[in-house]
């Protein structure tokens, strides 16, 4: 086992205990540095030693106090952490039946993170139509346009260039399917990419395994979508609306569906204006909010859009590019982030929708309001939001055509923001930027400034957030299943023993621009833990826990593991993604029966019961003899 994936950078490693029969104690009080000498209740304290490997760890209880006891001889590091403290540790020495004294007075969490060059695309260099593809195994898929990919691995900085597709297309927006493919949709050729006048309706599949492109069905609407919305649903089938259209780049408001099974596409409801690449995601409530523009509600059992609450700052650039970013918080609320002064002034960096009412909030504010900026939802469930424009004349910070490398963290739990450390480039919106399963984000492109302003780099670098300079993280051995239903229980064994406070579960992400095509999903699982085995049941519902991939992280207060992937899958003979097994399903039967590419296809795998391979009469007597919904 590596014991170097549970130090923060820079820790010091102490010498290895003796294992002796003799032993030592430590006692203390942790208290905050506010003045008041204020008890801090339910800290974590550990002590390490790197080899041979020892960790031990306490709570301080009401008083702030703790105690480490027996304790073997020899040199630790012994460090306490709090949420919203800084991290704190020192050099431990245990001699036989010492007992050490250590107080602890922490302060206001302030360490910033840091960012680091780990890689490069060159020789492509992303500054327009970029995305970003987080696939299960790690790796990155890069491209700018699906003539020139590239494969990024952010733990060894290696690259790679696969295959090309036989036709380029650029301003497309992309998911990474439940089977774990890369479907792109929509865009436009990139012959003229600035006039947006040839849009195209392309769809096409990217096999991460074979490294090989496949042509698809092409969308219904037949003048193309440059720059159109997308929205994952439950059922893991996709939600394309909007976009540019051929030849005079005129918005539609019109929308369509993919059918995973069918592999085919067909309209649904027209949204209330047309609009481009707005940002939306399926809610716990099961419509999809869309909010650019105006915020409207589309439901996908009638096929229906609607008007929902407006935002408190409405004035966000209509008809142009949205101003913000849109993310699912883990207590199902949304929130926007990203701001345009526009002639109202607007001062207010976000907004959170409930969805229970309908209405938007206002958030607090840093110091310094952007628009169009990068924004990634971390584990320990706080928001990065890197660089964007800012309309201050003279800002506190360096700015390249009012772009600027400034980040901060949100905490939506408690409304507050804090400044971190700020970028090495400055990068406009076409920059794209991901959170990777060892807890770091990775950013890369943006930075030929509106065509304007360079130099372009082709460099890609990742922060390293403050919860990984936090101490020891814990560690996950193995997990039970890579494939968890719905409603089903996951397992995981950590590689030492340390109390979990939960485990989250990150949906995998697709950037380009401002908007996400992945999993828009972090959902916090309760625990239960026996020694170093922990358990927690996935929510049953189909609305919250959407069909895919997802980070799963092991979670100390606010400190993460490295994730695994696992993936969300429907309970065996539920294949269209809802509650109840009924004729719904069934229809999926039909068209999975005798299907050559079953292996490929992960919409037809829940119709195979008996696990032969394929679909055949005995799965269908085992799905009729198992009704459990309407016959409807």
């Amino acid at each position: 086992m590596s014991y170097t994936r549970i130090l923060r950078i820079g820790l010091v490693v102490a010498t290895a205990p003796c294992m002796s029969v003799s032993a030592g104690t430590i006692t203390g009080l942790v208290t905050n540095s506010d003045g008041l000498g204020q008890p801090v209740t339910n800290a974590r304290v550990t002590l390490f030693a790197a080899s041979p490997f020892y960790f031990t760890e306490t709570r301080t209880d009401a008083s702030g106090a703790y105690a480490l006891s027996s304790v073997p001889t020899g040199n630790y590091v012994l460090g306490v952490s709090a949420r919203g403290l800084e991290y704190q540790e020192r050099l431990q020495a245990i001699t036989a039946s010492s007992n050490d004294l250590q107080d602890f007075v922490l302060g206001a969490e302030a360490h910033v993170g840091a960012w680091n060059v780990i890689g490069t695309t060159a020789p492509e260099f992303l500054d327009a139509t970029d995305i970003g593809i987080l696939l299960p195994d790690g790796r990155v898929f890069y491209c700018h346009d699906t003539t020139d990919p590239i494969l990024f691995d952010p733990v060894t900085g290696t690259r790679s260039f696969p295959a090309g597709s036989p036709t380029p297309q650029g301003c497309q927006h992309a998911t990474l399917l439940s089977d774990g493919q890369v479907v792109m949709m929509g865009g436009q050729s990139p012959a003229d990419p600035g006039s947006f006048r040839d849009a195209v309706p392309w769809t096409k599949r990217w096999n991460p395994t074979t490294e090989t492109w496949q042509l698809m069905a092409d969308m219904q609407h037949a003048l193309g979508r440059w720059y159109p919305g997308l929205a994952r649903l439950a059922n893991g089938s996709v939600l394309i609306m909007g976009g540019g259209t051929c030849c005079q780049a005129v918005r539609t408001d019109t929308s369509e569906r993919f059918d995973l099974t069918t592999e085919t596409w067909s309209y649904t409801g027209s949204m209330l204006n047309p609009t481009e690449f707005p940002p939306a995601a399926l809610l716990y409530t099961g419509e999809v909010l869309s909010t650019w523009w105006p915020p409207q509600l589309y439901n996908p059992t009638s096929g229906m859009w609607r008007a929902t609450g407006n935002f408190n700052q409405p004035n966000r650039f209509w008809p142009g590019h949205s101003d913000h970013s849109l993310v699912v918080l883990a207590d199902g609320r949304a929130l926007a982030l990203g701001v345009v002064g526009g002639p109202d002034g607007n001062t207010n960096m976000g907004e959170i929708y409930d969805p229970a009412t309908e209405t938007w909030s206002l958030t607090s504010d840093p110091n310094l309001v952007r628009f169009q900026t990068e924004v990634v939802q971390l584990p320990d469930g706080r928001v990065f939001v890197g660089g964007g424009e800012t309309e201050v004349a003279s800002p506190p910070v360096s700015d390249v055509l009012g772009i600027v490398p400034r980040c901060d963290l949100y905490d939506p739990g408690t409304d507050q923001w804090r400044r971190v450390a700020d970028m090495n480039w400055h990068r406009e919106y076409h920059a794209v930027t991901l959170l990777i399963p060892d807890g770091r984000i990775v950013t890369t492109g943006g930075t030929r400034i509106k065509f304007q302003a360079g130099p372009t780099s082709a460099d890609i670098e990742a922060y390293s957030p403050p919860y990984l300079f936090r101490g020891v993280r814990p560690e996950i051995a193995s997990v039970s299943a890579t494939d968890v239903p719905r409603g089903g229980q996951v397992s995981v064994e950590l590689a030492f023993e340390t109390t979990l406070s939960s485990i989250v579960l990150l949906g995998l992400q697709t950037t380009t621009h401002w908007v996400d095509g992945g999993i828009p999903r972090r959902l916090e699982l309760p625990v239960q833990q026996t020694g170093s085995t922990v358990t927690a049941v996935l929510p049953s519902n189909p609305n919250v826990a959407m069909l895919g991939h997802y980070m799963l992280f092991a979670m100390v207060d606010d400190i993460p593991s490295v994730a695994r992937v696992i993936r969300v899958v429907a309970g065996q003979g539920n294949c269209d993604g809802d509650a109840d097994q009924d004729l719904r399903d069934f229809a999926v039967f039909q068209q999975c029966f005798n299907r050559s590419d079953l292996p490929m296809n992960s919409a037809c795998h829940c119709a195979d019961l008996d696990g032969s391979g394929t679909v055949d009469g005995v799965d269908f007597e085992l799905f009729t003899s198992n009704l459990t919904g309407p016959i409807n």
